[in-house]
Order: C-alpha cells, then sequence, then structure tokens
C-alpha cells in the first residue's frame, strides 16, 4: 500500500558553483510530495494524515519554511548573512536533487517508512527521491 501528502513551502537559496542566473540568491514556492509504503493495520490504516502532516512539518517543512538554505562552503553568504535571519546550514549544494535527498533522509530518520519524496522547484520542475 502506498499512502502520499503534498506540502508547500516557500524558500530562497543560491547555487555557488553556477554561472547563470542560479548564481544569485532567490527563492521558489516548493511543492513537496511524500509518498509512505507499507501494510496497513488492522484498521485499515497505513498512518494517519494528521500524524503524518505533523512529522514532515517538524522534521522538513517547518525547518525549511520562509528560510535561506546555504551551502556550508558557499564563503559570499556564510560570511556575510545576517545571523539574526532564518538560515538553514546545509551539507552541500542547495539543489533541488539536493534538497530531494535531505528531506527523504531526514523523513527516515524520523521513523516513517518512505518511498519517494518529489520536490517541484516550479511548476513544470521536479526532483524525485525513490527508495
Amino acid at each position: 500500500m502506498e499512502l502520499s501528502k503534498t506540502f508547500h513551502f516557500d524558500m530562497a537559496h543560491r547555487l555557488s558553483f553556477h554561472t547563470g542566473k542560479c548564481r544569485n540568491l532567490h527563492g521558489h514556492s516548493y511543492r513537496l510530495e511524500v509518498t509512505l509504503e507499507g501494510e496497513p493495520d488492522a484498521n485499515g490504516m497505513l498512518i494517519d494524515f494528521h500524524e503524518m502532516k505533523r512529522i514532515v512539518h517538524e522534521h522538513v517543512v517547518d525547518i525549511l519554511d520562509h528560510a535561506t538554505v546555504i551551502y556550508e562552503k558557499d564563503r559570499l553568504l556564510m560570511d556575510s548573512f545576517p545571523k539574526e535571519l532564518h538560515h538553514v546550514i546545509f551539507p552541500y549544494e542547495v539543489t533541488a536533487e539536493n534538497l530531494c535527498r535531505w528531506t527523504f533522509e531526514r523523513l527516515l530518520n524520523a521513523g516513517l517508512t518512505i518511498k519517494q519524496v518529489v520536490i517541484w522547484e516550479t511548476a513544470d520542475s521536479k526532483a524525485v527521491y525513490t527508495k
């Protein structure tokens, strides 16, 4: 059985290695779809949607929403970003692909039976990380 739920958050980032527009600090309205897999319990439920929402918000959405996510080796932002503003330090470049993998790993570590994470950076561009 699979169970999916969709979430939304807004986040700023930049790609320090990029030679085009994405080198500049910019933001996106992200759409996140989390798919779980497993066998339903005796009542026919894999997980309560409200509980799934709580876990995804606690471990991903509430951390990233309206934050600036900064690659730890991005000297431009690490050295100059105002520390009093909401920001998250990432161990790798903040690409859609890495954001997808980071989300998958966090939710797996939170105890969810993750099958797939899909992140749309724009309405027509997405990254998919599957078990």
